[in-house]
């Protein structure tokens, strides 16, 4: 993976350099996550006619989810489909974790319905959505081997819920995750932690909530009327 990056890097330039970033990251999870989920450049919106900061990689439901007004490079997807959401950076710093942290932000602000479900002839009650993850990506950091965890904790503990990053990983230095406490991993272990940690995250999070399209068209019809 790291010299997939180091190559692109050389070879792309500014904006397409970026890109690019983020199509070794999407074919990652495309190999290893499980054919339930899907991975591309979004953005994600709500039945209140909201929507996020462009998100450099959204994970959502890849069975019940339809991808609204397709776009090149991007896609606007229902912020109930939405599992987690990641920046990608070729670096990281601490100002770029604040920036992720607001992109993560941007998308747990938005509204989300759930729908009554049929199985098996019975109906389900709606359920309640779960939180969504974030995080940040990136090959390598600003501080070093030596002092990544110490640097990389802090900046991110010192958010609020709304803006807290779950998965951080730094390929060269190691992955963090935080669930009530910050835990980062040794740097040749980074990669196969942040794939392992996600997959359980993922799971633990179950299915995600039926999109309740009414309400989403409820919205259109306050917005003619306007």
């Amino acid at each position: 993976m790291l010299a997939q990056l180091h190559v692109g890097g050389l070879i792309e330039h500014g904006p397409t350099a970026g890109a690019a970033t983020e199509r070794h990251w999407i074919a990652l999870f495309e190999r290893y996550l499980p054919k339930r989920y899907r991975a591309s450049s979004a953005f994600v919106i709500d039945s209140r006619g909201n929507r996020s900061r462009q998100i450099d990689i959204a994970i959502y439901d890849h069975f019940y989810s339809p991808l609204l007004f397709p776009q090149e490079g991007a896609v606007h997807i229902p912020a109930e489909s939405v599992y987690a959401v990641f920046e990608v950076k070729p670096s990281m710093s601490r100002p770029l974790v604040r920036d992720a942290a607001a992109k993560v932000a941007s998308v747990r602000a938005l509204h989300r319905t759930s729908a009554t479900v049929i199985s098996a002839g019975t109906r389900c009650p709606a359920v309640r959505p779960n939180r969504i993850l974030g995080g940040l990506l990136a090959a390598s950091s600003v501080w070093g081997e030596a002092t990544f965890a110490a640097n990389i904790a802090p900046a991110v503990a010192e958010h609020k819920r709304q803006e807290q990053l779950d998965l951080v990983c730094c390929l060269e230095h190691g992955t963090l995750e935080y669930i009530r406490a910050v835990r980062v991993s040794r740097p040749e272990e980074s990669l196969i932690v942040f794939i392992l940690r996600l997959l359980e995250r993922l799971r633990a999070m179950g299915t995600a909530p039926a999109v309740d399209w009414e309400q989403y068209g409820c919205s259109l019809r306050s917005f003619r009327e306007k």
